[in-house]
């Protein structure tokens, strides 16, 4: 199993010289494994990069994408990717019903005829729809996938794939919760806020988790449904993760300053004697797990 990835920033793709090293597309991440099948972790505007290397490179299986939500920046990528103007494709959709909606009626919103040119009908690739839900098992391509709920502004699911004997939590635009930030007991705080999605994660070899934001930024956006670094740090730790992956990145970092983030995260995990590894999600980076 490997994790690669393709887009690793929220909200908005920010390209140009600043972003260079971590990349400006939005998310993305494939997920490969072992029978050399994969599945696609959200649909931003790398997918679109994902896609054009998938048809150079002659993959010609089924393409399974899984949405954490429809907030843009997990969707904007979909009109761009090629395996979907492929007729001898099989595309899979797999998301939560929002508000009423289904995920085709959400998808194609994106294309129509005031913003995109051709609509998701008109796609000639096969397109089938998995309506999923946080809580459930399941599995894709002899995976197993586990789900459950993000604290995110909007319905958000976040996923546990399995293989073998690795795991990959994937939790992106999820707010963890804390009563009190005092670091005296930030772990009581943690737990008692968290309990669930601690155990959801306990262990993991894998956890990419969205670090929107530093500490002092959070403090002015409580309830946008995105963490900071440093409480992302003792998170991993009470999780007991082996790898962290900072990852949805705020658009308005450069590089330099997602540099800053990544140390202070590891120099957090060093004051507390932590074995965690750290790094920071960047586009092209590949981890075999």
């Amino acid at each position: 199993m490997y994790i690669k990835f393709w887009g690793t920033r929220g909200s908005i793709p920010v390209p140009g010289n600043s972003t260079l090293k971590y990349g400006g597309n939005t998310s993305c991440v494939e997920i490969g494994l072992s029978n050399n099948k994969m599945i696609i972790l959200d649909a931003g505007s790398g997918i679109r990069e994902l896609g054009k290397s998938l048809v150079n490179n002659g993959y010609k299986d089924s393409f399974e994408i899984l949405f954490s939500h429809y907030h843009w920046d997990h969707i904007q990528g979909i009109p761009f990717f090629l395996p979907l103007f492929n007729k001898e494709n099989l595309v899979n959709f797999y998301g939560e019903e929002s508000n009423g909606e289904s995920i085709k009626d959400i998808l194609s919103k994106q294309m129509a005829s005031n913003y995109f040119p051709i609509t998701l009908d008109e796609m000639n690739a096969q397109l089938k729809y998995h309506n999923i839900k946080p809580f459930i098992n399941f599995g894709i391509n002899g995976a197993k996938l586990e789900t459950f709920r993000a604290n995110h502004s909007t319905p958000t699911i976040s996923y546990k794939i399995t293989e073998g004997n690795k795991t990959i939590v994937y939790l992106t635009d999820n707010e963890l919760m804390l009563e009190d930030s005092n670091e005296d007991n930030i772990y009581d705080n943690l737990l008692k806020s968290n309990k669930e999605l601690v155990d959801f994660c306990s262990e993991c070899d894998y956890l990419i988790h969205d670090s929107m934001y530093d500490e002092a930024t959070l403090v002015g956006k409580k309830g946008w449904g995105h963490s900071a670094n440093i409480t992302l740090a003792y998170f991993g730790i009470l999780s007991h993760v082996k790898n962290l992956i900072l990852f949805h990145y705020n658009p308005d970092y450069t590089d330099g300053k997602i540099d800053d983030l990544l140390k202070e995260t590891n120099k957090t995990l060093k004051n507390e004697n932590s074995e965690v590894q750290c790094i920071a999600a960047m586009e092209g980076l590949r981890i075999d797990c």
